[in-house]
């Protein structure tokens, strides 16, 4: 994981309230609680829909529509979409985010023919897309 790029993706310092310069930053915030705009600015940032991310998160719509955009998410929020904010920034690095929109939403023969968006509302999942754009 790319602290940095991660930082970058959810909104740097001016949404997130803290300094990230290191995975152990990224696993305070995961901790105690991303603000809710880090969702906007993933979506912004990855060239997304916000319905898009917040379909991947565990928590419903209706949920978020309580929050502001200074409140915290739960660390397991929190920590997922920290985990999508770094395969995000992986993606980008390896095909380029117009590409990388292209391929989240095409059916991958090595992953049993499904869209690798399909994949992103788990660790697991999240690890699995990974692991392919590592190839």
């Amino acid at each position: 994981m790319t602290a940095i790029m991660v930082n970058e993706r959810l909104g740097g310092y001016g949404v997130l309230k803290h300094t990230v310069k290191d995975n152990f930053d990224l696993a305070f915030l995961a901790e105690n609680g991303v603000p809710k705009a880090a969702i906007q600015h993933l979506a912004d940032s990855a060239g997304l829909d916000v319905k898009e991310i917040i379909a991947l998160l565990p928590v419903t719509p209706r949920n978020l529509l309580r929050y502001e955009d200074t409140d915290l998410l739960s660390n397991v929020v929190s920590d997922h979409l920290i985990a999508l904010a770094d395969v995000m920034s992986v993606g980008t690095r390896v095909l380029g985010k117009e590409y990388l929109l292209e391929w989240l939403n095409s059916r991958i023969i090595a992953l049993s023919n499904e869209k690798p968006l399909h994949f992103l509302r788990t660790h697991a999942g999240i690890e699995l897309v990974k692991t392919e754009l590592g190839r």
